[in-house]
């Protein structure tokens, strides 16, 4: 497992690559927690290069999440492999996590994400979603 770190604007982009699982959680956890320190709000985690992720990764993603909306932040999730969209939409993840097919999609999106603050609201349609597993969302 490997993690390149990246800004964007006010964003913390993490690309993760590999496996993410029980037995490389560690070093996850502590960059997680050095952008809280640092007052990171907004942190992507770049999935194009994850390979697989277990519990322990997805439980790591949802304790950051917490922690970043008790300061009115948020995780987004992108470039997801059809194999881990499955699993975060088999445990009714997706719901509680901004996600987005593409960096593409996400770099549009980051003027509208500034102006509501960082809310997102699901679309009605979202048209580019081909699988439909995946909710699309506006800012």
């Amino acid at each position: 497992m490997q993690i390149t770190k990246r800004t964007k604007d006010q964003f913390v982009i993490l690309a993760i690559s590999g496996s993410l699982d029980l037995n490389n959680i560690k070093p996850v956890k502590e960059i997680f927690e050095d952008e809280i320190k640092k007052g990171t709000k907004y942190v992507v985690i770049d999935m194009k290069e994850l390979a697989y992720i277990d519990s322990s990764g997805i439980g790591s993603f949802i304790g950051l999440m917490s922690k970043l909306r008790q300061i009115g932040g948020q995780v987004i999730l992108m470039n997801m492999s059809p194999e881990i969209e499955r699993i975060f939409s088999m445990t009714k993840l997706l719901a509680f996590f901004k996600v987005f097919k593409t960096e593409q999609d996400f770099i549009k999106a980051i003027p509208s994400f500034a102006r509501s603050g960082g809310q997102a609201t699901k679309k009605k349609d979202d048209s580019s979603n081909s699988s439909g597993s995946s909710p699309g969302y506006i800012f």
